[in-house]
């Protein structure tokens, strides 16, 4: 959280100024499924695990049920999409089977993005989700003692051969729609996971400072200050490399990538993203939420999949943890706001520290991002501008 004065030289506000916040009703374009409902892995630092009850695997009736849900709001041009995610989705193969089905049924094409620990894919499963057309995205912390010092199974086992052998099976089959998101921790080198996770043959890499407390008795991963220091340090080198590389042989990081797109005026918003608005989470009983990360809590309930959005309680929901990122403390007045978004709605609710401000951390971690995005964009503005159009999020050919 900094203020205008910490703004880096030559950054102008107005020319990242987001677009009004509609005041209209958003179409829900965006459905997740929180089809298990539970974990074969026992995290130290899983969020879920720290702030929501156990839930039940979603019935098949359930997933019919959320699917005429996504299906009543119908825009033209806008292509809509399923997140399968919470919990380990793959506990319920034959519900995504059955998805599957479904979806080769429709006349409307549906993204499909499902996030999975990997412990559970073998060849057989890694050829069935490569003809599903999904993309895929596998929970890897990088290299094998960042990994297992806190993603072990319920059996206290580690999990990064598992997890390593899925990004394997599956760079193999759709290396374009297999990607990977890792937590950084306490300790954790993000050069180190970056690389490790690069020679594996990724192309989109998320990295994400742990958003939870401790559940286990493996101490605290927050990261602490020494943590930002080397991110920060990585994030320049990064930086660097784009500027001086070819960006086309360097593999994509998810949040930096967003960063670019905005400073060049694509995508700017005050909202993080559209939970509770054109993004809506179905339990697995029906009962609807902002995202993943409220399924279960109660007093995060938006409706059910049959009767549709509780009107009232989605107001609630827009005015208080789901309010835009200009109505938060230390948000309001910070200079990056309109590249950043504001914290995460769950994130800020369940971890933050109170009164829906942003984890101060947190906006280290993206402080840094956007600062080194802006050095990228500015620099090949004034010395490169055929490389900065490689980072446009539109085909230039296509125009």
């Amino acid at each position: 959280m900094t203020p205008e004065s910490d703004a880096p030289p030559g950054y102008d506000a107005d020319d990242v100024a987001p677009r009004p916040i509609p005041d209209a009703k958003l179409p829900i374009y965006s459905v997740a499924l929180d089809v298990s409902g539970q974990c074969n892995l026992a995290c130290g630092y899983c969020a879920e695990a720290a702030s929501q009850p156990a839930r039940p695997p979603m019935t098949p009736s359930v997933l019919d049920s959320a699917l005429r849900f996504l299906a009543r709001d119908k825009i033209a041009g806008v292509r809509p999409s399923i997140r399968i995610g919470s919990g380990e989705p793959l506990l319920s193969l034959p519900l995504l089977k059955k998805l599957n089905r479904l979806l080769g049924n429709s006349d409307t094409s549906i993204d499909v993005f499902l996030t999975t620990n990997g412990t559970l894919i073998d060849e057989k499963t890694a050829d069935w989700l490569a003809n599903t057309g999904w993309h895929i995205k596998i929970s890897l912390d990088g290299y094998q003692a960042a990994h297992d010092r806190w993603r072990c199974d319920r059996q206290g086992r580690p999990t990064h051969k598992r997890a390593a052998q899925a990004v394997a099976y599956l760079t193999a089959r759709c290396p374009e729609r297999t990607s990977v998101a890792a937590v950084l921790c306490h300790g954790t080198d993000p050069r180190e996971v970056f690389g490790a996770i690069a020679n594996l043959g990724i192309r989109r890499i998320e990295l994400l400072p742990v958003a939870s407390i401790p559940v286990g008795d493996e101490g605290d991963p927050r990261p602490r200050a020494v943590d930002v220091e080397n991110y920060l340090t990585f994030i320049e080198t990064y930086a660097r490399s784009l500027i001086e590389g070819n960006p086309d042989k360097i593999p994509t990081l998810v949040r930096f990538e967003e960063c670019l797109h905005r400073l060049m005026g694509y995508g700017n918003t005050l909202l993080v993203c559209g939970a509770g608005r054109s993004f809506i989470c179905a339990g697995p009983d029906g009962v609807l939420y902002p995202c993943f990360r409220f399924a279960g809590v109660e007093g995060y309930i938006l409706g059910d999949c049959s009767s549709g959005i509780d009107v009232q309680a989605q107001e609630n929901f827009l005015k208080h943890a789901g309010r835009p990122a200009a109505q938060r403390p230390g948000c309001r007045s910070c200079w990056a706001t309109p590249v950043c978004g504001g914290p995460c709605f769950s994130v800020a609710e369940f971890f933050g520290p109170g009164d829906g401000a942003p984890d101060e951390v947190h906006c280290a971690y993206k402080l840094a991002d956007v600062r080194s995005a802006f050095r990228v964009v500015e620099h090949l503005r004034k010395q490169d501008s055929e490389k900065l159009l490689k980072f446009l999020p539109i085909d230039l050919d296509a125009v």
